[in-house]
């Protein structure tokens, strides 16, 4: 049922459709699936030259694709279903990024049941100035996804949020600045208890640092994290993805360079693994890439 759900919110949108269009069948768009090399994600469909795409985002069926594109300045989000007969959809614009033109929606995430669609947005929301993106997210009902609500104050504080991902059992991590904050933006977590989170804790100094952290992917059992630092000394680039694996005592080690492996002279972020475990997505530059998520274990001491 809330598959079917999860569906009827996204079809409900036919802007921005692909004018051409191939019968595509199978996982993952039915593109080839890569190696340990990261490979561009859906060329020419997806990744379209000249355009920015970021947030590559399956929901937990692995029946829906949803990223974000720069259309006018500003980021929307974009998706692609599968359907009953096992071929996608052409790409189109989401319902909700249609609401305010003028604003951005990315940084998706879906809940571990696939009934929430995460995101952040600078649309207007009372008591923040317009240039401030908050968290929102959007259920889907029988009647399709409702109006985004924002979350509450305790998690939109008077910055930026950035980056929203939830792990199995609800809790939210995001990135932002806080006054706890060791660095000009760090990550956090809020435990999700009795249908409500609390109050966000900082991931301490295993994760952040004096720069700025964000963009912060977490595993489903919160056994390892990858997320992007920009400014550092090993730095390749404008930003670069790291990995952090959780300790014995329950804390993060100290965060991994993810090398020419991964990163490169550009900005590399965004990053997300699919919900089956087998490959990691992130962005590079302006384009989708994605490897076989074995290359992760290889950072594990």
């Amino acid at each position: 049922m809330k598959r079917l759900l999860l569906l009827a919110i996204l079809v409900s949108s036919s802007a921005h459709a692909q004018d051409s269009w191939p019968e595509l069948s199978g996982p993952y768009l039915g593109q080839p699936v890569p190696g340990s090399t990261p490979e561009v994600f859906a060329p020419n469909l997806v990744s379209l030259s000249g355009e920015r795409e970021l947030n590559a985002v399956f929901s937990p069926d692995g029946r829906i694709f949803m990223f974000s594109r720069s259309v006018d300045g500003v980021f929307k989000m974009f998706y692609s279903w599968r359907r009953g007969d096992g071929t996608w959809q052409d790409v189109r614009m989401a319902a909700p990024s249609k609401t305010y033109p003028g604003h951005s929606d990315v940084d998706m995430a879906f809940s571990p049941a696939g009934d929430w669609v995460y995101f952040i947005s600078d649309r207007p929301l009372a008591g923040y100035s317009l240039e401030r993106y908050n968290i929102w997210r959007s259920k889907v009902t029988s009647e399709g996804l409702v109006a985004p609500e924002p979350l509450g104050a305790h998690i939109n504080g008077p910055g930026h949020e950035l980056y929203p991902m939830l792990v199995a059992d609800g809790s939210l991590y995001f990135s932002a600045t806080r006054d706890d904050s060791i660095g000009r933006r760090d990550s956090y977590r809020a435990q999700f208890t009795d249908g409500a989170f609390e109050a966000p804790v900082n991931l301490g100094p295993g994760v952040n640092s004096e720069v700025d952290e964000g963009d912060i992917y977490v595993s489903p059992d919160e056994d390892y994290l990858i997320h992007v630092s920009a400014g550092r000394e090993d730095s390749l680039g404008g930003a670069d993805l790291y990995v952090s694996f959780r300790q014995a005592d329950g804390s993060w080690g100290d965060d991994i360079h993810m090398g020419h492996e991964i990163n490169s002279s550009e900005i590399d972020y965004c990053p997300m693994v699919t919900p089956d475990g087998k490959y990691f997505f992130y962005t590079q530059g302006n384009d989708l890439m994605w490897v076989d998520a074995a290359i992760i274990e290889s950072y594990r001491d």
